[in-house]
């Protein structure tokens, strides 16, 4: 997920918020300021309601960070890169660039967010009392982070995958089992499960609270959907290791001029039946353009605007060499929401890798018999949907 709101980084790991939590975090503040506090505490003027609720949600959600922070620094430990943590309307989520490669260290990643969340809960409430012997409303903000946190970390603890009591279910299997392909079908299938539990008791609640039924039924669909793609990515992931970005690429992908019309552009990209052009000038990668930003263009524009207004400069690519892992290159296109990656020397254009040629792939390993059955699984239900669509 990207962050559609950066905040920094630390010790290299981008921190940002999704707009989701922007709406998350007016709601909150709505409820703790409008029903929470005042059923707490009566005889505060409004503005102090409001004003606490605001910092109260400010301060959860920074320890819904601290707890993102914990799984992040232990993983940096056991040797996983972090790419970035987003808060959204759910919570937060760290990105980790690679799976753990031991049980033990997946158990560990796992067990450090709830446990910093625990420590919050716990001091928060040893502070409660003393503070609100000085200020009644500060010592409603450390209440409710106590209670808040405890609450969360006993969510966050089902046995349902990619919670993290999930993780720590497929961890406990993976050291059992050996496989850390089975562990996670197990774990996932019942994060599954209980992701339909939730929309159901949902659909269940809409008619009683229908506030409440639509926001489990929305976490059912996310915890459901999440445990199926994390499946499904480890089981890509494992598929691809050990081949380079040399053997899948494009060698001598079509390309285009900077000084190219739009009209140009278009004509090119109907007869190459593509969706994007590597921008090349005397043998260098200079950009990319594709088929979205031709639709930016108004169209009494073609004939007259040049590629290189419309091109993605190269100094914003993501790109890579022939010899680069595939299996991190395509963490980095499902990171980043990108269909192809440039593949060049120093500024010369090599090739092109492409989604297609990814497709490609799995389809002859496919029909050659090379593929492991739960890749063979997944694959032919990609081909279902994609002919439905």
């Amino acid at each position: 997920m990207e962050a559609s709101i950066r905040l920094g980084r630390l010790r290299g790991i981008e921190i940002g918020v999704h707009y989701s939590w922007l709406l998350v975090f007016a709601l909150l503040t709505y409820s703790l300021a409008f029903g929470v506090f005042p059923s707490w505490y009566s005889g505060w003027s409004s503005g102090t309601y409001w004003a606490v609720g605001a910092l109260a949600s400010v301060l959860l959600f920074a320890s819904v960070l601290a707890h993102e922070l914990g799984h992040s620094l232990v993983a940096q430990s056991r040797g996983v890169p972090v790419i970035r943590i987003v808060l959204f309307i759910f919570g937060g989520v760290a990105q980790l660039a690679d799976e753990a490669r031991r049980a033990r260290d997946e158990f560990l990643i796992a067990v450090a967010g709830p446990l910093v969340s625990v420590a919050i809960g716990i001091v928060s409430l040893g502070l409660w009392p003393i503070v609100e012997d000085i200020s009644q409303p500060l010592g409603a903000i450390f209440e409710y982070l106590g209670w808040a946190n405890l609450i969360l970390v006993a969510f966050n603890s089902i046995p349902a995958y990619p919670l993290d009591g999930g993780r720590v279910l497929r961890a406990l299997l993976w050291g059992t089992l050996g496989n850390v392909l089975r562990a996670t079908r197990i774990a996932a299938g019942i994060g599954v499960a209980i992701g339909f539990l939730f929309m159901a008791g949902g659909l269940f609640l809409v008619f009683r609270s229908p506030l409440s039924g639509i926001w489990l039924i929305a976490l059912g669909w996310f915890l459901q959907n999440a445990a199926q793609q994390s499946y499904q990515q480890l089981v890509i992931r494992r598929l691809f290791e050990g081949v380079h970005v040399g053997q899948l690429m494009d060698p001598d992908p079509p390309t285009i001029r900077p000084d190219a019309t739009i009209d140009e552009l278009v004509d090119a990209l109907l007869a190459y039946n593509v969706r994007s052009f590597p921008v090349v000038e005397d043998g260098r990668l200079v950009g990319i353009v594709t088929l979205t930003d031709v639709r930016h263009a108004p169209r009494e524009q073609w004939p007259i605007r040049r590629v290189r207004d419309l091109m993605t400069p190269r100094a914003r690519l993501i790109t890579a060499k022939p010899e680069d892992d595939l299996e991190r290159i395509l963490r980095l296109m499902a990171t980043h929401e990108i269909h192809q990656i440039p593949i060049v020397d120093d500024s010369r254009l090599l090739g092109l890798l492409t989604r297609n040629a990814l497709l490609r792939f799995l389809q002859l390993r496919q029909e050659l018999g090379r593929l492991p059955d739960e890749v063979a699984v997944l694959y032919a239900q990609r081909q279902r949907e994609r002919r439905a669509s």
